[in-house]
């Protein structure tokens, strides 16, 4: 038996995956083959070259010449008539636009490309701060180029923006599986597929963790089960998430995948390949849906929970690293399982997991020594929803007992526990940032999140962990149900209030389909809600007091402001980011990153 695990476009290209890496060691502690295929950097990798632009740019003038979009299936080209002539206007205005407004950056942004990637991937390069921005912005608007034949469909560093005219409904997403002319990622997988040897695997694992990678995780799905003969299923935290939908859609079995593996996968993984390898029968494979020969969806009991410290260690031996878009190795680890908490109102990062589990601090602090020294490097990112401040302080004091020397961010909550002695051993064992969630300033707020801290603590953990050398990356939710102006002006200054907060991540609020507020409508003042597609894991909703369209003007008012004001500062608004801030952090410490103001002037998004 051979298993392919692939991650998909679109993510951050500048750090593997974890999830296929962990599965990867399963397979292969079980006594079978198991290799990696990176998708989402090979596409970065791809595109990010002058020959792809310049091709990019001549898709373009061609659609202006025509602007017309031509789809390859007749009675679908009926149905979706009327939006293919309103993606074909759209797409006609943007590139326009751009051309009118960029068109003098365009020979000298392919010219300057290849010399950007190489700042990101070199240290004596990438160290230098003003080479470094230069060389982000260069990539920036490549993207932008590599988009043209595609808007009002978009590429970023940091994010797919799907087509806005289609919607999150199955037939919008079939649809665009099918028709490069609305898919940049459909001719892409072609060729990719097409140069590959694929007969002697027997499984292939597709990590779907995020709505950006819908559209090409279920192209690369679509492609891989037409054209090869292995057994194709479908994982990652987002498909368990529109799991109730998916197993309605018998077509998705049809043409999509065979499987779908639902929540944790670390042990049904090696059942599932001990089924394909003739050892069990289907049902001793947990929390698997599959189609049976009378064509009806089945599912299989849930997986019972994991022993965390018998989970094998990560096997990322077939990763490219020199391809990501980075000079130094950030591995990701998982130190537990869950959210200790559990019980915030907006929250669904804890459903398909199970119930909150940790391993061992001695467990947890021989993966990390394991790693660091097999892979070369010192820089991890804990991707945990959160650690308790206990048991960190156990893992930075067996970290500093043993003298392994690295670095490492994560996120966390703002508990009374992250004492200043606390936050003082984790920053002597490594630690260089955390992300805080602090969410709101307004107190009532808080409580209709039910954050679960106590709030006349969350200001000191702030400065304390300043004062010991940490930098804090604070996360706010922008645009709570009922929030009112003034209690969204009071989140805004205490983003801006410097001697808290070193960097933002704002973000708006989303009414996701698991979560608990969902049960929970009134409390909010939601009067309307409707789902966003069924593909799509949140409503759109009206409340009595706002609208989802005010709360996004809102939120992007502050944020081009906040991006002018900030503009020389070394990372003030990030969050995809993560690990170029912790590689600064380490080399150069929290006082230089802090007050270095750039000579270079940062760019403003086009569209």
């Amino acid at each position: 038996m051979k298993v392919l695990f692939t991650s998909v476009p679109q993510w951050f290209p500048i750090s593997p995956y974890l999830a296929c890496a962990i599965l990867a060691g399963q397979v292969e502690e079980a006594g079978y083959h198991a290799r990696t295929i990176d998708y989402n950097i090979e596409f970065f990798n791809d595109i990010l070259q002058p020959a792809y632009l310049e091709k990019s740019l001549e898709m373009a003038h061609s659609f202006l010449a025509c602007p017309t979009i031509e789809c390859a299936n007749a009675s679908d080209k009926e149905t979706f008539a009327p939006r293919l002539e309103t993606i074909a206007l759209e797409r006609q205005r943007i590139i326009k636009s751009y051309f009118e407004q960029c068109g003098d950056q365009i020979k000298p942004t392919i010219e300057a490309l290849p010399e950007a990637v190489r700042v990101l991937r070199e240290r004596d390069l990438f160290y230098d701060p003003e080479k470094l921005y230069r060389a982000k912005d260069v990539i920036k608007s490549a993207l932008q180029i590599a988009s043209l034949p595609y808007v009002p469909a978009r590429i970023q560093i940091d994010n797919y923006i799907a087509n806005p005219i289609m919607t999150y409904d199955f037939a919008d997403i079939d649809f665009q599986c099918r028709e490069p002319a609305l898919n940049m990622f459909l001719p892409y997988f072609e060729k990719k597929i097409a140069c590959a040897d694929f007969s002697n695997i027997d499984l292939i694992g597709i990590s779907i963790t995020d709505l950006s990678q819908i559209v090409p995780g279920f192209t690369l799905a679509r492609l891989l089960k037409e054209k090869t003969n292995a057994k194709i299923c479908l994982g990652g935290n987002y498909v368990y998430k529109i799991a109730k939908e998916l197993k309605k859609i018998p077509q998705v079995f049809h043409d999509y995948c065979d499987y779908l593996l639902i929540g944790d996968g670390e042990t049904n993984i090696v059942e599932l390949v001990n089924f394909l390898a003739g050892k069990c029968s289907v049902n001793a494979v947990h929390s698997l849906v599959y189609m049976d020969a009378a064509g009806t969806v089945c599912s299989t009991e849930p997986t019972p929970a994991l022993q965390l410290d018998a989970v094998a260690y990560p096997n990322f031996d077939t990763y490219a690293f020199q391809k990501y878009f980075s000079p130094e190795l950030v591995i990701p680890v998982q130190l537990g399982k869950g959210c200790y908490w559990g019980k915030c109102t907006f929250c669904d990062f804890y459903t398909g997991q199970q119930k909150f589990d940790l391993k061992s601090v001695v467990r947890a602090v021989d993966e990390v020594e394991f790693l660091s020294k097999k892979y070369h490097s010192p820089f991890f990112n804990f991707v945990d929803e959160c650690i308790p401040p206990k048991f960190y302080h156990a893992f930075a004091k067996e970290i500093i007992k043993r003298g392994i020397k690295i670095y490492f961010y994560s996120f966390a909550r703002l508990e009374k526990g992250f004492t200043k002695e606390v936050l003082r051993d984790l920053y002597q064992a490594g630690a260089r940032f955390f992300m805080w969630g602090y969410e709101a300033e307004s107190e009532r707020v808080m409580g209709l999140m039910n954050k679960g801290i106590d709030l006349k603590y969350r200001k000191q953990i702030l400065t304390d962990a300043m004062d010991v050398g940490l930098w804090n990356l604070c996360t706010f939710l922008l645009g709570y149900p009922s929030e009112t102006p003034e209690e969204l002006q009071a989140t805004i200054d205490t983003i801006y209030n410097e001697k808290l907060v070193d960097t933002c991540t704002p973000s708006n609020f989303a009414l996701k389909k698991n979560a608990i507020l969902k049960d929970h409508m009134e409390d909010a003042k939601i009067t309307d809600f409707q789902p966003n597609g069924e593909l799509h894991i949140s409503y759109k909703y009206h409340s009595s007091v706002t609208t989802m369209e005010e709360i996004k003007r809102r939120r992007n008012a502050f944020e081009k402001q906040f991006l002018i004001d900030s503009a020389k500062k070394l990372f003030p608004h990030t969050f995809t980011e993560s690990d170029y801030l912790l590689m600064y952090l380490a080399r150069y410490g929290r006082d230089y990153v802090k007050n270095y103001r750039l000579i270079y002037q940062k760019q403003l998004p086009i569209f």
